[in-house]
């Protein structure tokens, strides 16, 4: 019998949201009206702020020696 754990780790949250971000790019580019590529582009604009607000939270986060 496998006892094994297959646990999947879950991406950084700034590593998701520049996933995110570069799929809303992707349809962006791909839109076949104009007003899907409207929305599509103010998806991507949202999801490049919150990229933003998650490395600033990274750099500002304190560094721990071991």
């Amino acid at each position: 019998m496998d006892t094994s754990l297959n646990i999947a780790k879950k991406p950084h949250p700034a590593a998701y949201a520049l996933h995110r971000q570069m799929m809303a790019v992707q349809r962006t580019m791909s839109a076949a009206t104009v007003e899907e590529s409207v929305r599509a582009s103010r998806w991507a604009n949202a999801w490049y702020q919150l990229v933003q607000r998650k490395l600033d939270q990274l750099q500002q986060a304190p560094r721990y020696l071991h």
